[in-house]
């Protein structure tokens, strides 16, 4: 079956009289709706990290990359041309039922997303086949290399993947995850196949740096699927850390003095810690963490700070800001932005990421050094952080302790005033100082011997 005749015959479907061709411009309310348009303050402060580059999926950027659009209607014609298809009856009886399918969801589609969505009833339908498809079929192939075509330009090309993957993880280019699951459990290959969750988790994790660990919780099956709504939430869910490795929101053993303290602290705008530059000089050492934990799973024990590698590439950014967007909006875990905000507080300065980069804690490859500090500087612009359920409460009180401790604030002046100073007049005092020292000495026993005699 051809390209167009497929695409023709998904059209046909879709315009069939049974569909409005009509414009539609339904709204959900903010309490229906769990896909959503970045907050415009973020926005704002990057524009492009919230545009995808390659692939757009769903009803906000629909159409902008017309590459991508024709790859989507060639994994269609593929898939209903494959062999699972034909286990299933023929093509036009498979995307019937998809379509049917779609248009029993189209309404409690739309509501999933935030604000007017500006499409025809046919329009919205063909893109969550599409789209739905679409991303069902890539995901399963990267995890069953023998369902990739030789010439699947998708998987020729790893940059483009990496691009793909990446894109996926847009606050604003999301699909509703239980129409995912749908397509996904239509075109089962067997009863033992992995789950979606699983699958897409594979996925991410391999083509996202900032999203690996090598733990055995990501060998298992992903578990408490419920609250997932779409990609991005099962990520965000995925990168939390399991209750083994900290106590979350509402369970925190914070005592009641160390929150009285912060909640007064943070009036005072005391909500930070030093650099890592200063915190060094202060008597703490940084140590790489366990790379099979969580990249937010950061201990401060004995005046070290294990803080788990996190991989700087020019995707961070990306990832991070829409995690942000994310947390911002939706009630729940800020774990993200919390982390943002330990990383600023480190991070203000070239030599700081020098030191972190020292240490195995920061992979720089997005280039120089300043580029990583100007990041991380920008990343809270706009970001309304949480006093009460900051994730580390307890880390920054002790931090504070410890840098408060008369010992700790004397070695910080010393260092300040003596080691700021170029070496070789430091050298030269030294020298100059035992001088006068022997001097003083050989003056004095000369005296004594002199009073002897």
């Amino acid at each position: 079956m051809a390209l167009g005749e497929c695409r023709d015959m998904l059209m046909r479907k879709l315009f069939e009289p049974s569909i409005s061709s009509s414009s539609s411009s339904s709204s959900s309310s903010a309490s229906e709706s769990f896909i959503s348009r970045a907050p415009p303050q973020l926005r704002q402060v990057n524009e492009r990290a919230f545009e995808p580059q390659i692939i757009s999926i769903g009803p906000y950027h629909p159409g902008q990359h017309q590459t991508m659009e024709s790859h989507k209607g060639r994994y269609l014609r593929n898939f209903l041309g494959g062999p699972v298809a034909r286990h299933r009856g023929t093509a036009h009886e498979i995307l019937n039922s998809f379509v049917s399918y779609a248009i029993g969801m189209e309404e409690r589609a739309r509501n999933c997303y935030e604000g007017t969505l500006n499409m025809s009833s046919a329009e919205f339908v063909m893109m969550m086949v599409l789209d739905g498809l679409f991303v069902v079929e890539l995901l399963r192939k990267f995890y069953y290399y023998e369902l990739r075509g030789e010439n699947d330009d998708i998987f020729k090309r790893n940059l483009n993947l990496t691009i793909i993957a990446h894109d996926l993880l847009l606050l604003e280019n999301q699909l509703p995850f239980f129409l995912l699951k749908h397509f996904f459990e239509e075109t089962e290959l067997s009863p033992t196949e992995k789950s979606l969750e699983d699958v897409a988790i594979h996925f991410f994790r391999t083509m996202v740096p900032e999203l690996r660990r090598q733990d055995d919780r990501d060998r298992q099956s992903v578990q408490d699927t419920q609250d997932i709504k779409h990609l991005l939430r099962l990520v965000h869910k995925h990168c939390l850390p399991s209750p083994q490795e900290s106590n979350f929101y509402g369970e925190s053993e914070i005592s009641r003095e160390h929150f009285d303290q912060w909640e007064m602290d943070s009036i005072m705008g005391l909500r930070f810690i030093r650099s890592a530059t200063e915190l060094s000089e202060a008597g703490i050492r940084f140590k790489k963490g366990d790379k099979g934990k969580s990249i937010f799973d950061i201990k401060f024990e004995r005046r070290k700070m294990y803080i788990p590698t996190l991989t700087v590439d020019h995707d961070t950014e990306r990832i991070f800001r829409n995690l942000i967007a994310y947390e911002q909006i939706h009630q729940g875990p800020s774990i993200v932005m919390d982390y943002a905000r330990l990383l600023d507080c480190l991070i203000n300065y070239a030599d700081d990421v020098a030191l972190l980069s020292d240490c195995g804690i920061i992979d720089n490859r997005l280039g120089t050094k300043e580029d990583v500090a100007n990041m991380f500087n920008k990343l809270n612009d706009y970001v309304y952080l949480s006093t009460a359920n900051f994730y580390y409460t307890d880390l920054f009180l002790d931090v504070h302790e410890h840098c408060n401790r008369p010992w700790n604030t004397w070695k910080v002046k010393l260092r300040q005033t003596y080691f700021h100073t170029p070496w070789d007049w430091v050298l030269i005092s030294i020298f100059a100082a035992s001088i006068l020292l022997l001097l003083s000495f050989l003056q004095t026993l000369y005296s004594v011997l002199s009073y002897y005699k």
